[in-house]
């Protein structure tokens, strides 16, 4: 009689949550800021974030010799590790211990005190590690969950609806040849000329002066009917105000950044396309405001792609990815910007100095080409990050002042060069709008620069008080026969916080000029 054997072989165990649990930190920030940008630039982040987390685990497990528990010591050490940021945020001018030197010292201890813990652990740590499983899989479904609702919206664009503007008017042709071409060129938060005098202690009268010789009227007391981007620029495109086309939005207190339909999509860019005219855009680098689908979309990468392998440049996302995680430590070792790693933190700032920089340039060759077209460019100058010396050289200063003064200061020089190559070099005299979609001082957020290029007598048309909203009902009705009324000028002021919380402000303005 032969003995049997039985092999009883147990199905092993795959530990996988470092991995999820190690990529949740960087797919929650993308989820919360999906709407902002192109998820096609969290890329890197979740590679890099991906292959680091593989490399803790596969060191945890050899230093435990045990795949259970070096699954389990990399988990907690990658925990800590994602969220050393975080935590300072919260903690920095707020406690005394909110201190790099007191929270290094609070990680180190709480993780030697977990590592112990995990080491010792002798009972079942394969149940321990099921449950860490299962677990992860959970956390990591959430910001998926976001994300992919995201996309799925975004796949279904639809064309904003107002019935109070839609009514009024509607091409029935094409624009005659021998139509103006129209920009619409917007100078991110460029503040109306009394306020840079009282709150920047700048004069730029020069530059006014200069905008009038060409034959520009400037609106010397203007106003943005809202203070903020979203709203300011999805008032202007649809040419009325938000509750008007946006109710939806204000009453379920949604972020203003769901507002960025309103603005890819919008009734001006509907009416240009049915006059035949050609729609061009330009890169801004901020998701909700790239208008990607134009008949042109003007950047320095030929697609998203490659600008992610520039490695040469470190994204906005990736930048704030990195200020939540423990490699905040050495991006504020930089505080000479001589270490390597504080150059490549500026790359950022200087890949925004030659961005704008592309646009001027881009925008004086823009006449050359096929009309008719409405052109949009929106240069997120002199809004921070403030990367202009004067004189248009780089720097990167942080504080407004001096920075948004030498902003303004170079932007001024800069932009009457390329107006003047615009009229001049255009067959047909243009139509332009300068604007700032906002002024930058909280207190008087809606004073806003405001210069308007009108030829052939329409000028007439407008004057000092004008608010945004009511520019490109001026437009329709002068050079292509619509017949909108003018809404009454109201600015209306908000928080960031409390977008929709809106308080009708006026600044006064004394200081208006016969044009």
């Amino acid at each position: 009689m032969s003995n049997q054997i039985t092999v009883k072989t147990k199905k092993k165990q795959v530990v996988f949550h470092p991995l999820l649990i190690g990529l949740y930190p960087v797919l929650a920030l993308l989820a919360y800021n999906i709407i902002q940008l192109n998820p096609v630039y969290a890329v890197r982040a979740i590679v890099l974030t991906f292959v680091f987390s593989a490399a803790i685990f596969g060191i945890a497990v050899l230093a435990a010799r045990d795949r259970f528990k070096g699954g389990l010591l990399a988990s907690l050490a990658l925990l800590l590790f994602l969220t050393y940021g975080h935590v300072y945020n919260q903690l920095e001018n707020r406690f005394t211990f909110g201190r790099h030197r007191y929270l290094v010292i609070l990680w180190v201890v709480l993780f030697m005190i977990g590592a112990w813990i995990i080491l010792r652990l002798k009972k079942n740590p394969r149940k321990v590690s099921i449950f860490f499983n299962m677990f992860s899989v959970v956390l990591i479904a959430m910001p998926l969950f976001q994300i992919a609702g995201f996309g799925f919206r975004q796949a279904q664009p639809t064309a904003t609806v107002n019935p109070a503007v839609d009514s009024v008017w509607k091409p029935t042709a094409v624009a005659p040849a021998g139509s103006p071409d129209v920009y619409y060129i917007i100078l991110d938060a460029y503040s109306r000329s009394d306020m840079l005098k009282e709150y920047y202690s700048y004069d730029n009268s020069e530059f006014l002066q200069g905008l009038r010789d060409m034959g520009f009227y400037v609106a010397d007391c203007s106003m943005s009917n809202y203070s903020y981007t979203p709203s300011s620029l999805a008032s202007v495109f649809n040419m009325d105000y938000l509750d008007n086309f946006a109710g939806n939005i204000i009453t379920k207190n949604k972020s203003f950044y769901d507002l960025g339909e309103s603005i890819k999509h919008n009734k001006v860019r509907e009416l240009f396309n049915s006059l035949g005219y050609r729609f061009v855009t330009f890169d801004t680098n901020i998701w909700w405001l790239d208008i990607t689908d134009s008949d042109q979309f003007i950047s320095q990468y030929k697609s998203p792609w490659q600008k992610i392998m520039n490695f040469k440049l470190l994204g906005n996302f990736e930048k704030y990815y990195v200020r939540t995680t423990a490699l905040r430590l050495a991006e504020e070792y930089k505080v000479s910007q001589e270490n390597r790693f504080g150059k490549a933190l500026l790359s950022t700032e200087k890949a925004h100095y030659d961005q704008i920089l592309f646009d001027f340039d881009q925008l004086e060759q823009l006449p050359k080409s096929e009309s008719p077209k409405f052109v949009y460019a929106h240069l997120v100058a002199p809004h921070f990050p403030y990367v202009f010396n004067p004189d248009g050289t780089f720097t990167y200063t942080l504080a407004d002042h001096p920075g948004y003064r030498h902003e303004v200061e170079y932007v001024d020089k800069r932009i009457l060069e390329v107006v003047r190559q615009i009229i001049s070099e255009s067959k047909n005299p243009p139509v332009i709008i300068l604007q700032g979609d906002h002024g930058l001082k909280a207190e008087v957020r809606n004073a806003n620069l405001s210069a308007y290029y009108f030829p052939n007598g329409g000028d007439k048309l407008l004057y000092p008080t004008i608010t945004s909203v009511n520019s490109f009902r001026l437009v329709f009705n002068k050079y292509f026969g619509a017949n909108y009324p003018l809404l009454p000028d109201v600015a209306r002021s908000a928080t960031y916080q409390n977008p929709y919380e809106f308080e009708i402000v006026d600044y006064g303005c004394t200081t208006a000029q016969k044009q």
